[in-house]
């Protein structure tokens, strides 16, 4: 029962504020004080203008007792179903209040009312239950009932918080009811049922901590192989990985998950939104172990999360993603192997997606289709629609692979890429660090290689080489590469010098020590070490070219004593090739080719591509560039706004294939294997002092 209260706005003070505006013209500043004036009013001049728009002076003038009374929460009008339908469909029509309320015969202000505060969808899930025909008012009862828990959970968003919040008063208003078939406590438990029931029950979003997880995609139920579980297997028992953790599609089109999920009881699965209710579903009806996320898994800065704006059939980089939208180091599903910075204000930003498990595959579409002309029945294929058709094509970029996470008990987070190949007898196989696990065991590599590159001496980073040469002692490599820039060659900038400067405070031969001293102690890393000459590396050439006296003096080999150190040196323009793998530094302009330059050199060369000179670590179509080894302020970039990133590469070498990788170092840390890296004498890379001599040999 409604308590009844005294008005504000009488007929009284109504009257006069259609005498004072209608009759007299005045202004809505005289209206309000003339109104506070007799009435003691306090209402603003905007709540008095606004009530006077919304009242049917025609209505009130015919009844003013009646008017008000309606307006009232004292005694309202209640609606019958018949006027909530007609308003439900002057409402989808677009139609004003006033028009509305002229249709209905009720004032502007019930009309607004209703609209506003009924729940529609709710309203409207009540209603199926009128038009299904039942037997039986206990039927009837139990079609009610279930309607209700649908409203329920769309008056609370289908969050259990707001389940336990709402008041049966309240929720009886939203839905234009007046009472329930059952008490309201038991509806509230049924709504909370069918929540856990379709997966809400799950947990929103997780915050993991120290450990190892290993990050896969898009396994689409049976179209993933059982050799790639044993892999997985094989993975889990090498690594031991605190989680395994799912991203993107796990079902299948005729909506199953694999059953080989269940051998994982350490797995969990980050639910797409359409996939929730099945997943749950299935993991009752297998007794499966799996934990579902429903949004997504933190871990310390990283988020590992479901997007859906670049669709699976598509070649949309990953760099596409809006960075409002996302967190600045984000994992996604794409199902390509691809990892990609993004330039950011102070901040280390990327985007990282793991690749897919499934094999390619397209989806599958109904077989029959009614053609309402004559109502013709005809079978229809999926080669008869041109985006099926499309999708031949472009799930052909579709890679293989997976993204280990290494967490330390600091929160330092490292992202390491790995890709899933196929081997001998259709095995699958990954490298992850040292070792070559495939999905009958684990190997030792063939050869192992270290590759890193753009020094820029002496602007070189020496904490950076300080973690590097710590992650060689471990990983023990067989071949070092230097992807080129090695030598900054300063003083000989020609892209200063055209621009009619002159760079006085570099000496070359400064320049020229400490580099020798860098290649030096690099060149230990490994047996046999190799240097890409970089566009830097050219700048003694182009020099050279308008001072020829100075001839072979300036020559990066010569100046820098490369001769004795052993290294195997490649031409800028030349690409370096170690088994299935190549090098190059990314100066190489490839005309007429298309595509960004990690595109460019995919297409140009083919996969399993190391490139320098971008200066970041990114991963596109088989093609891997390196982050640098200088420091991230070199004087012509933009360190206050960029997407550079120090980084190396590891590539191992079994039975003629290649596993390439790309890892950044952040903030001078670096995890791997269950190893931080960080700089321990960083100053010993750097030369206090120095003599050089000249001798020659007939």
């Amino acid at each position: 029962m409604y308590i009844k209260k005294t008005p504000t706005w009488t007929k009284e003070i109504l009257t006069s504020m259609y005498r004072l505006k209608h009759e007299e013209d005045k202004s809505w500043e005289e209206i309000a004080r003339t109104l506070k004036e007799n009435f003691k009013l306090n209402k603003t001049q905007k709540s008095i203008r606004r009530k006077y728009s919304r009242i049917d002076w025609n209505s009130f003038f015919k009844n003013p007792d009646g008017y008000i009374n309606e307006e009232s929460i004292s005694s309202p009008k209640k609606w019958s179903q018949e006027e909530m339908i007609q308003l439900d469909a002057y409402l989808q029509a677009g139609k004003s209040y006033d028009f509305i309320a002229d249709k209905l015969g009720r004032s502007i202000s019930s009309i607004e009312s209703q609209a506003q505060h009924t729940d529609w969808m709710a309203w409207k899930k009540i209603r199926e239950a009128e038009v299904i025909p039942t037997q039986s008012e206990e039927q009837k009862t139990q079609i009610l009932i279930t309607q209700l828990v649908g409203a329920v959970l769309n008056v609370c968003r289908s969050k259990f918080d707001r389940i336990d919040s709402i008041k049966e008063k309240d929720f009886l208003n939203k839905v234009n009811l007046d009472n329930l078939p059952i008490s309201f406590v038991d509806l509230k438990t049924k709504a909370k049922e069918e929540l856990i029931a379709l997966g809400y029950g799950n947990p929103e979003s997780i915050n993991l901590g120290t450990g190892v997880y290993v990050i896969v995609g898009d396994s689409h139920g049976k179209h993933t192989q059982k050799k790639m579980f044993s892999l997985l297997e094989n993975i889990n028992n090498t690594i031991k990985p605190n989680k395994i953790i799912h991203i993107g599609h796990i079902l299948d089109d005729d909506n199953d998950i694999s059953y080989d999920w269940g051998k994982f009881n350490n797995l969990v699965v980050l639910a797409k939104s359409e996939e929730l209710r099945i997943i749950q579903e299935q993991r009752n009806k297998y007794k499966f172990h799996y934990e579902i996320v429903r949004e997504d898994i933190y871990i310390h800065d990283l988020v590992i999360t479901n997007q859906d704006l670049i669709t699976d059939y598509t070649r949309t980089p990953i760099s596409g993603l809006d960075k409002q939208i996302f967190d600045p180091k984000v994992i996604v599903n794409c199902h390509r192997h691809e990892f990609s910075t993004r330039c950011c204000n102070k901040e280390v930003s990327f985007f990282a997606s793991p690749g897919c498990l499934c094999e390619n595959h397209i989806l599958q579409t109904i077989k029959q289709i009614n053609f309402k002309e004559g109502g013709i029945v005809r079978q229809a294929f999926h080669d008869s629609f041109i985006k099926y058709r499309r999708m031949k094509h472009t799930n052909k970029y579709w890679e293989q692979g997976m993204i280990i996470v290494n967490v330390d008990k600091n929160n330092n987070v490292t992202v390491v890429p790995c890709v899933i190949k196929n081997i001998f007898n259709k095995d699958f196989a990954t490298s992850y660090f040292d070792k070559i696990i495939t999905s009958k065991g684990v190997f030792k590599p063939d050869k192992k290689i270290f590759i890193n590159g753009d020094m820029h001496c002496d602007m070189h980073d020496t904490n950076v080489l300080d973690i590097q040469e710590q992650i060689c002692s471990d990983y023990k490599p067989d071949v070092q590469v230097n992807v080129g820039d090695t030598f900054n060659y300063s003083s000989l900038n020609h892209h200063v010098m055209d621009r009619g400067g002159i760079i006085l405070d570099k000496k070359i031969l400064d320049e020229a020590a400490q580099t020798n001293y860098v290649l030096k102690r690099v060149s230990k890393w490994a047996k046999e070490s190799h240097l890409i000459y970089g566009n830097h590396e050219r700048f003694a050439k182009d020099f050279v070219e308008k001072f020829p006296q100075f001839g072979e003096f300036l020559d990066f080999k010569f100046i820098c004593g490369l001769k004795e150190m052993g290294y195997k040196l490649t031409d800028l323009k030349s690409v370096l090739t170690i088994g299935s793998t190549k090098f190059i530094h990314g100066e190489i302009r490839m005309y007429g080719q298309v595509g960004t330059r990690l595109e460019k050199a995919s297409r140009t060369f083919g996969k399993d591509v190391f490139i320098g000179h971008i200066h970041r670590p990114e991963i596109r179509f088989g093609c891997y560039s390196i982050g640098l080894s200088g420091i991230l302020d070199q004087n012509y970039n933009e360190p206050e706004a960029s997407n550079w990133l120090h980084g190396i590469g590891l590539c191992s070498q079994f039975k003629g294939q290649s596993w390439l990788t790309s890892i950044a170092i952040v903030n001078y840390k670096c995890v791997l294997n269950g190893k931080t890296y960080s700089p321990v004498n960083p100053d010993s890379w750097k030369i206090n002092k120095y003599s050089a001599s000249l001798s020659y040999s007939f």
